[in-house]
């Protein structure tokens, strides 16, 4: 490769001088460094199979790791490329993938299956509707589940905004395991479609939404028990609203079978810790979640949540205002059923810095329908630990949050 050129990818470019993503405005796209490595070996070789034995061995030199931190990165990848740059990276089940070029000639194309056509058909008529952001143009075969790698795009980031993109996505995840039952990546998608109808308030989820969920992501564990499908488990075990269909226990145990498949893997420490902390183990969580964040040098605002709940349950408030304070703005209360504004709040206080937890406090009171220590408690899902909690919620009474 070339290392002075820069290599365009769909919508985003390769700078290999600099070693990031960028797109069209010279924005950096986040990429971990593995999955840059994985990316680089596939433009080396672009057009061609490029086998999983081969990505592994020159990804990771002299250390041994499962085919799940490869699957990781190329959905890592495909993230950062978007949907047209992740449309020309092609899957070939058992062997490896194919990082296509740009223009594929006429005759490389191969013939649509009905079903194949009918999904192209609808994604033409919502083009109209002017909502549409996958490429209309699929180059899927009966073997390769492009339909599933789409819908992945379009899953990218969970963005509440984005609940048309969440039911395009569905449609065809619905199409892919009707045509492969045994798909588990297609299943866990799947129910990831219905986890976000309830986690996003405003979509309106409820019981059979996260029965359906949970259901499936289930049977993609059972499948093929790969560390992104437990690691989905995990969370929704956690964080379930319903408590019925919550279970701490479970929750660690699908977080710990994650991480063994996929040590190294940044997310799936990063939802141990989270587990951990809920659970009030915060000694524990604060070393995995430090650990996620030196594999990942600009970690996502998630993880930085996480830290933060992880130093306040581990009774360092001062670490957690810090790690929450970045967070502090248009993103401190969200729509979602995860505030990081009120355990900044909490985090201030507990370190004696009442009158900045104070002004988040009435700040808040213009923006969330919570107004009282009580409906803040009733919001906090999955916080199964009672003395870490109630040392919470204390904080925010010092904050000035009336009971």
């Amino acid at each position: 490769m070339d290392t002075c050129e820069t290599i365009r990818i769909g919508d985003v470019v390769l700078n290999p001088r600099r070693g990031r993503l960028e797109d069209g405005s010279g924005a950096e796209r986040d990429l971990r460094a593995k999955s840059f490595r994985v990316l680089e070996l596939l433009i080396a070789r672009r057009g061609e199979l490029v086998t999983k034995d081969d990505l592994l061995r020159d990804a990771w030199p002299d250390v041994i790791v499962s085919d799940d931190s490869l699957a990781q990165c190329i959905s890592d990848i495909r993230r950062a490329l978007g949907p047209h740059g992740a449309a020309l990276l092609r899957t070939v089940p058992r062997r490896g993938y194919v990082l296509e070029d740009e223009e594929l000639p006429a005759k490389a194309l191969p013939r649509r299956t009905v079903r194949q056509g009918m999904v192209v058909a609808m994604a033409i008529v919502m083009a109209g509707l002017g909502w549409l952001w996958l490429p209309v143009e699929p180059v899927a075969t009966p073997e390769t589940p492009e339909q599933a790698m789409a819908a992945s795009a379009l899953l990218a980031g969970r963005d509440w905004q984005r609940r048309e993109a969440n039911e395009q996505a569905r449609m065809l995840l619905e199409a892919a395991v009707e045509d492969d039952p045994g798909d588990a990546v297609a299943w866990a998608d799947l129910g990831l479609t219905y986890w976000l109808e309830v986690q996003h308030l405003a979509w309106g989820g409820g019981r059979r939404e996260m029965a359906q969920a949970i259901e499936m992501v289930e049977r993609a564990v059972a499948l093929r028990g790969t560390a992104s499908a437990h690691r989905l488990l995990a969370e929704m075990r956690l964080l379930s609203p319903f408590p019925e269909m919550r279970s701490p226990v479970d929750a660690l145990a699908n977080a710990q079978a994650a991480v063994t498949l996929a040590p190294d893997e940044a997310d799936n420490l990063a939802v141990l810790a989270h587990v951990l902390a809920l659970t009030g183990r915060g000694g524990e969580a604060v070393r995995h979640i430090e650990r996620a964040m030196r594999f990942d040098p600009t970690p996502p605002d998630w993880y930085r949540q996480v830290a933060g709940l992880s130093y306040l349950v581990a009774q360092e408030p001062a670490r957690a205002a810090e790690a929450f304070g970045p967070l502090h703005g248009a993103g401190t209360f969200t729509g979602t059923r995860w505030w990081p504004g009120w355990l900044l709040a909490s985090s201030l206080a507990q370190s004696g810095r009442t009158g900045e937890a104070a002004a988040i406090i009435q700040a808040a009171a213009g923006r969330r329908p919570e107004r009282s220590i009580a409906a803040v408690a009733q919001s906090l899902d999955g916080w199964s630990d009672r003395d870490s909690r109630e040392r919470f919620l204390d904080g925010l009474r010092r904050a000035g949050l009336p009971d």
